[in-house]
């Protein structure tokens, strides 16, 4: 059995768990409701009802996205998860609002509940089957790396927060005679609110495409570095398209001198090892660099100091020289990190200005992202060749 299928089958079972719970929840809160004439309980048991329908939700979206890619879909389907998820907090926010007006409206007529033995008891009960559900569906999540099974986790956990409310408010009020009910159903309808409109933004953001965890980035970084004939990564990209189906593209730097064909096979061979362990599939391009080149060792260590001083949320690579009648071109290419502030006119002008000071014969040619990974450079350059630069321009 496929990874896929696996997945998929997991996914269906916690969602049949949830749909067998949530029905038997509101079942017995609409009946203890309607019996104690408690608007909360009755909204509680409206909010399983939800919850069940959000559980057939899921389960048609594991479904779906289990299918195989298409030619309409050459990335497969999993992304109908964070569909799924998307439903299932509009969902849950619209009851929410509902909750909140009909607890409104029983704050201005309030009427003194009597809950009987079998209303403390599925509120007690619905505690205990949130909170399994809530670690179920919170360790299945991590597992299958599903928003739509942390979305119910979070979901779920509200619920248990919201009938833990709406137990205290009832023991309150008969302890007190006075009708809390109203009270306790606008705290309730606040978390389900909040947890409905925090799932969507997530899901939102899984949609629009997010970074990669650092973690993760980083062991990929780690693992391409550890190949001989590897010296350096950069321009590292991950898309997630869901279920843990990964695309990735980087540029690794490899020795000019050596064959082409050798360092082919190791590219293969290292994409190929990505797929085996990290379940990705990766695109590495190729980036040879002279390690015998001292000329453009002592440019780009110039360069280098000339960048620390502008800014130390810059890194670059990509250094190349090509030679001109008129001036010598350095093209080059610059990573501004999240907490470099300058605009990228200010970045080449800066450059360009201290450059000329110190190699005029030089023109700057720098192309500059935001977007990308870290730069990761495995060979270090000799910090004796840093003022050799200036020398041979005097």
């Amino acid at each position: 059995m496929t990874y896929i299928n696996k997945r998929k089958d997991a996914g269906m079972k916690m969602s049949l768990v949830g749909i067998v719970i949530n029905l038997i929840l509101f079942i017995g809160k609409l009946i203890s409701g309607l019996v104690a004439g408690s608007v909360a309980m009755t909204a509680d048991a409206i909010n399983n009802l939800s919850d069940f329908a959000s559980a057939i939700v899921i389960l048609i979206s594991f479904y779906f996205s289990s299918r195989p890619s298409d030619r309409e879909h050459p990335f497969g389907h999993a992304r109908f998860e964070y569909v799924a998820s998307a439903i299932v907090s509009m969902i849950i926010v619209f009851l929410g609002f509902q909750l909140g007006f009909s607890s409104i409206r029983k704050i201005i007529n309030p009427v003194l509940i009597n809950p009987d033995i079998f209303f403390y008891l599925v509120l007690i009960v619905s505690i205990i089957l949130k909170s399994y559900l809530y670690v179920r569906y919170r360790r299945e999540a991590k597992k299958l790396d599903s928003p739509v099974l942390l979305a119910s986790a979070k979901d779920s956990l509200t619920d248990v927060i919201a009938s833990s409310s709406l137990l205290i408010a009832i023991l309150i009020g008969q302890i007190t005679n006075k009708s809390v009910d109203g009270y306790a159903g606008i705290v309730v309808s606040i978390f389900i609110v909040y947890t409905g409109i925090s799932i969507l933004f997530k899901t939102s953001n899984r949609l629009l495409g997010v970074k990669a965890d650092k973690k993760f980035r980083n062991k990929i970084k780690e693992f391409i570095l550890d190949f001989d004939g590897i010296y350096g990564i950069h321009d590292l990209i991950i898309h997630d398209y869901g279920g843990q189906n990964y695309f990735a593209s980087a540029h690794v730097e490899v020795n000019a001198a050596h064959d082409i064909k050798l360092i082919h096979e190791l590219i293969d061979h290292i994409e190929r090892e990505i797929d085996f362990k990290f379940k990705i599939q990766m695109v590495l391009h190729m980036d040879p660099i002279d390690l015998n080149d001292h000329k453009t060792e002592r440019i780009e260590a110039k360069l280098l100091e000339i960048i620390k001083q502008i800014d130390d949320n810059i890194s670059m690579h990509d250094l190349r020289i090509m030679e001109d009648k008129n001036r010598d071109k350095l093209i080059f290419d610059l990573k501004a990190h999240s907490g470099c502030k300058l605009t990228n006119q200010e970045i080449r002008q800066k450059i360009a200005d201290k450059m000329e000071q110190i190699a005029p014969k030089y023109a700057c040619y720098i192309d500059i992202d935001r977007n990308y990974e870290v730069d990761t450079v495995k060979v270090p350059f000799d910090p004796e060749l840093t003022d050799q630069l200036q020398n041979e321009n005097n």
